[in-house]
């Protein structure tokens, strides 16, 4: 029986990798299992054989599937948490709608000031030019998992800006409002706890995962100095090394 995909808006490559998760479950499937083939798995889902390539590449990526030349796809694991591939630069909203994660992005403040030494450094501003900094909690259901504090140089925002503007996804305001595509970015990531930040919920013996980012437009220009805290019991990130 051929499976209808409804768009939600997203590209056609993660509807068919939410399918093909659901898919698994529903079959019963363990580690180890064999997947039907391509071709089957293209006519169940009803989709040409490139969407359900680039389908199946995202599943490999995430670590949920694998392939064994001259023999097919397997099923290597089915995360019970936020799997996170870290090479892939995205925003924090754009991250969980791609799994399909209900959450509530709840601003805590937005706020001008002078930059530190470390933002002066990093974002390549003098003393004098100001800064927005703003914090933001998400919450899936109510349980808060990633808290995240962004810093723009105010030079870049439009005079009339307001904190309407930062309720919803950061990137997509960037490049679609301020006209300015992001390319890259230059990561560290280190565990940390946050015991002393003034925020609406319980911290004490939680363990996060602190990504921090520079992220800069194609020009290149160091446009955001982000800093977000992924809850470690709740969010694991992966990334694929290659031996050069």
């Amino acid at each position: 029986m051929k499976q209808v995909l409804f768009s939600d808006g997203r590209p056609i490559r993660y509807l068919i990798r939410d399918a093909l998760l659901d898919f698994i479950r529903q079959k019963g499937y363990r580690p180890g299992d064999q997947l039907p083939s391509e071709e089957r798995l293209q006519e169940i889902f009803n989709v040409s054989r490139l969407s359900m390539r680039e389908a199946l590449q995202l599943l490999e990526e995430e670590r949920i599937i694998v392939t064994k030349h001259g023999s097919g796809r397997y099923v290597l694991s089915l995360p019970s948490n936020l799997d996170i591939d870290i090479s892939n630069l995205q925003s924090v909203t754009e991250l969980l709608n791609s799994y399909k994660i209900s959450t509530e992005n709840k601003l805590l403040r937005v706020e001008a000031h002078y930059p530190n030494a470390e933002e002066c450094s990093l974002l390549q501003l003098e003393p004098d030019e100001r800064v927005l900094s703003i914090e933001r909690i998400r919450y899936a259901d109510v349980t808060p998992i990633i808290y995240s504090i962004d810093t723009i140089p105010i030079k870049f925002l439009p005079s009339e800006w307001s904190e309407e503007d930062f309720k919803g996804s950061l990137f997509e305001y960037i490049e679609k409002k301020l006209g300015k595509p992001l390319h890259y970015s230059q990561a560290t990531i280190h565990a940390c706890r946050l015991e002393d930040a003034n925020l609406p919920f319980e911290t004490k013996d939680l363990i996060w995962i602190l990504l921090k980012q520079l992220i800069y437009t194609e020009l290149p220009e160091p446009f955001i100095y982000s800093r977000d805290y992924h809850r470690a019991d709740r969010i694991q990130f992966h990334i694929r090394r290659i031996r050069r």
